[in-house]
Parts: structure tokens; C-alpha cells; sequence
């Protein structure tokens, strides 16, 4: 039987208060003696773990990008051969972005919000966490372009960002509704693989990206003959 480390525990524990608390109270408004107090210990039991509120909160924004970062890299991009295999992955990774954020739905306005007013070091962690989360989608692209089924005329790494930008968007604006259900996230994959698959889908693969987002309606209206894609 593996053996179980009560300081990984205990650490975790800590992190998971911290969390909370933060959340609720801000990190300035919220104290040490709060966190114990979250978890019925007395203060001391953190300062066992952490030298500082400072140590503690860039623990906790570390571990809140790291499971960003597990949802935006838990596909390989180089496995996707084709435009209706990428839209199925961006879908899948809305799927598992939206899931993270119902579980912590106040991850989106603590990290990328309040979290940047803390310190510079802090500061300095979630600015390269966007570049890296943008450096996991331009890989997406890159690899689109060499297989043909994307533009090889964009801009990747300002395109990269652009998209992860959408979908920040959709959680800052996500929490701000009653509950996230079905409706709700549905709409907001559609709306970002849509713009998305327009935006970058090479010409001679555009019929394809429309056939696999567009509403009922376009087609029917194509069908009629009305309308236009723009695109020769």
C-alpha cells in the first residue's frame, strides 16, 4: 500500500482554504488567522507550511494555473489531422474550461482580476501564464496550417491570443448568471468554435467549417440562395 504523505495533505488542505477565502474576502481583506479559522487550526499550523501570506497566495495562483494549464494542453496538438477533429477538440476543451469553472467559479475574477493587484512577482506568474496558455493554442494553429486546413496567413500568435481572449470572456461572464447550465455553456462553445473556425479555416476548406457550426438557418438560406459567404 503507497504510503500517504499528511504534509502533501495538510498542504493541500491549506491551498484549498486559501482559495475560499481569498475568493471571499479578497486577498487584502483576508488574514492568516481567517484561513485557520476556515479550517479550525490555529494560525500557526500555516506558518508550518507557508513563511507568509505573500508565499501562500503565489502558491495558490501556481496551482490555479496549473489547472488551466491542464485543460488548454490535455490534448496533443500534432494528433489532429483534420478541420473536423480540431473543431471537436476546441469543443472538448471548452467542455473541460467551462467545467473548471463551474467548479470554481470564482477563478476567472480572483486570478485574472484581483490577483494582479497583489505583488509583482504575482504579477509576473500570470502574465507568463497567459503567454502560455497562448503558446499551447498557437501550437493548435501552427499545426493546422502545416496540415493544410487552416489559413497560412495568420498571424498565430496575436490569432492565439485573440482566442483565448473569447474565452476568458466567457468566464468572467459565465458566474454572472444565476447557475451554468447546458443552455448557457452551449451557447458560448458554439458562439467561440464558430468565430474561431471562420476566422482561420484555409478557403478550400471553409465549406467544411461551416457545414460543421453554422446554424440550421444559414444553410437553409444558402439552400435558398440567399446570402453569401464572402469567400470565393
Amino acid at each position: 500500500m503507497a504510503r500517504v504523505d499528511i504534509t502533501d495533505i495538510r498542504r493541500r488542505e491549506i491551498l484549498d482554504a486559501s482559495y475560499k477565502v481569498f475568493a471571499e474576502k479578497g486577498y487584502h481583506n483576508a488574514g492568516m488567522t481567517d484561513i485557520a479559522r476556515e479550517m479550525g487550526v490555529g494560525h500557526g499550523t500555516i506558518y508550518r507550511y507557508f513563511s507568509s501570506k505573500l508565499d501562500l497566495v503565489t502558491a495558490v495562483v501556481e496551482e490555479l494555473i496549473a489547472r488551466i494549464a491542464e485543460v488548454v494542453a490535455a490534448e496533443p496538438p500534432e494528433s489532429i489531422e483534420s478541420l473536423a477533429e480540431y473543431r471537436e477538440s476546441l469543443g472538448r476543451m471548452g467542455e473541460r474550461f467551462f467545467s473548471l469553472l463551474e467548479e470554481n467559479p470564482e477563478i476567472h475574477r480572483w486570478l485574472f482580476y484581483e490577483a494582479l493587484s497583489i505583488d509583482e512577482t504575482v504579477t509576473v506568474k500570470i502574465n507568463a501564464a497567459f503567454d502560455l496558455f497562448a503558446g499551447y493554442t498557437e501550437l493548435y494553429l501552427r499545426n493546422g496550417i502545416e496540415r493544410g486546413f487552416l489559413r497560412s496567413d495568420i498571424h498565430t500568435r496575436e490569432t492565439s491570443l485573440a482566442i483565448n481572449a473569447m474565452l476568458f470572456e466567457a468566464a468572467r461572464r459565465l458566474p454572472m448568471t444565476e447557475r451554468i447550465d447546458e443552455d448557457s455553456r452551449r451557447v458560448w462553445s458554439e458562439t467561440i468554435v464558430g468565430l474561431v473556425l471562420i476566422g482561420v479555416t484555409a478557403s478550400t476548406h471553409y465549406r467544411d467549417a461551416s457545414v460543421h457550426w453554422a446554424p440550421v438557418e444559414l444553410h437553409q438560406g444558402k439552400r435558398k440562395g440567399g446570402g453569401s459567404d464572402g469567400r470565393s
